[in-house]
């Protein structure tokens, strides 16, 4: 029965993995506009937040945890999930696979240092600590530079 158990959940887990892509820009902003509904905010913190820049504030960290969560990159349990990310900021970087993984495994950890209750703050962290690492320099759509 234990091992009926284990080959089921390691099938699903393979199924879920298998089934992940690389996340485009319309598919942050669709998860960032759902996210914002799901949320209850309203428009007008939306347009507040715009669209990369999330201030320290409790609501913008919850909207980054759900936008991970949507996008497959980070998980309230287990936190983030460093083959994806890996495999994300790679798609999006001129930067070597091991420079990205050592960048992402730096993020990781500080999060695993962090309360695991707390997964807005830990969502938070993950994603500025990403963004400080000049991985990627993410732009709005509009944007002409």
């Amino acid at each position: 029965m234990q091992i009926e158990c284990i080959l089921l959940m390691t099938g699903l887990i393979a199924g879920v993995t298998a089934g992940w892509r690389i996340q485009t820009v319309d598919d942050l902003l669709r998860n960032r506009n759902k996210c914002i509904k799901i949320l209850d905010l309203g428009d007008g913190l939306a347009e507040e937040f715009g669209f990369f820049n999330y201030a320290d504030q409790d609501q913008a960290k919850c909207v980054i945890k759900c936008i991970m969560n949507r996008m497959g990159l980070f998980n309230d349990k287990r936190g983030p999930h460093v083959g994806r990310l890996v495999r994300q900021m790679k798609f999006a970087s001129l930067s070597s696979t091991k420079v990205i993984r050592e960048e992402i495994l730096q993020c990781a950890y500080q999060d695993m240092e962090m309360d695991p209750q707390d997964g807005c703050e830990r969502a938070y962290a993950l994603y500025q600590c990403i963004q400080n690492s000049n991985l990627l320099l993410m732009k709005a759509p509009d944007s002409t530079t």
